[in-house]
């Protein structure tokens, strides 16, 4: 059987909130954008999807006036003609700035049967997974990955107050990429808009639509935090500094040039 042909969106519009701790001066750095053994998380988090065959085209969605950053961060890969790569700026939202995404497909002349949803900030995620789920999307409509709940699980009040114990059975954390029928996706984000769900899944399931899960990767974490990171303190501060420097050489090119035109 050949492998069925899908589309990808890399989601790297947030604003890594939780990794706060790395904002210095008031400027901050995209976990996106650091380095994990030589490449960048968004690099990582992107490529094992181009060595499946069957991929047909790319859209990455990135924070405004982020793109030049987005760009550089996906490295060669940009350069990789037989792929098409398109840009979005997210919305204000995960769910908005997917579905945004989703609508850009939408409207591209390329022929493709299933959409994967990737966050950008998972750098770990391998060939044989995203083969795996796409498969298990194949057999049903949608498909996820997801892992077992080994903790025990309690709901608390806003004081912090321990008011229900929740059996843990059933429950599943999952993960990215998720895979869906791309029309039917496209169909749960239209009829969807206001819901703000927090991963697509949410959605699809809402609009009627099944979904499977299948065995997950425990390396296939997402970066959240700035230990997540061995050197992320360094890498911060040296980006900053890169890209200070990057603006006043521009800032200094654009006044030369202006002189010389007055």
């Amino acid at each position: 059987m050949s492998i069925p042909s899908f589309a990808l969106i890399v989601t790297a519009a947030g604003s890594s909130l939780r990794f706060s701790s790395a904002f210095e001066d008031g400027e901050s750095v995209k976990k996106e954008f650091l380095s994990i053994d030589g490449h960048t998380v968004l690099y990582r988090a992107t490529e094992p999807f181009f060595e499946i065959p069957s991929l047909k085209a790319v859209v990455v969605t990135y924070k405004e006036d982020s793109l030049d950053e987005t760009v550089v961060a996906l490295e060669d890969l940009v350069d990789i003609n037989t792929i098409p790569m398109f840009f979005v700026k997210g919305g204000s939202t995960r769910q908005e700035s997917v579905r945004l995404a989703v609508e850009k497909l939408k409207c591209v002349n390329i022929p493709f049967d299933y959409v994967a949803i990737q966050d950008g900030a998972r750098p770990y995620v391998t060939p044989k997974l995203i083969i795996n789920i796409l498969a298990t999307a194949f057999t049903s409509s949608g498909a996820v990955p997801a892992l077992p709940v080994t903790d025990s699980i309690r709901r608390i009040d806003k004081t912090g107050a321990i008011i229900e114990c929740p059996s843990r059975s059933g429950l599943v954390r999952v993960q990215t990429p998720q895979f869906f029928e791309f029309e039917k996706l496209y169909e749960a984000h239209e009829k969807f808009k206001e819901v703000n769900a927090t991963d697509d899944s949410e959605l699809y399931v809402k609009a009627g639509y099944p979904c499977l899960v299948c065995e997950g990767d425990e390396s296939n974490i997402k970066i959240t935090y700035e230990s997540d990171i061995e050197n992320a303190r360094e890498q911060i501060s040296s980006y900053i500094e890169n890209r200070r420097k990057g603006r006043a050489s521009r800032e200094a090119n654009e006044t030369f040039r202006r002189m010389m035109n007055s």
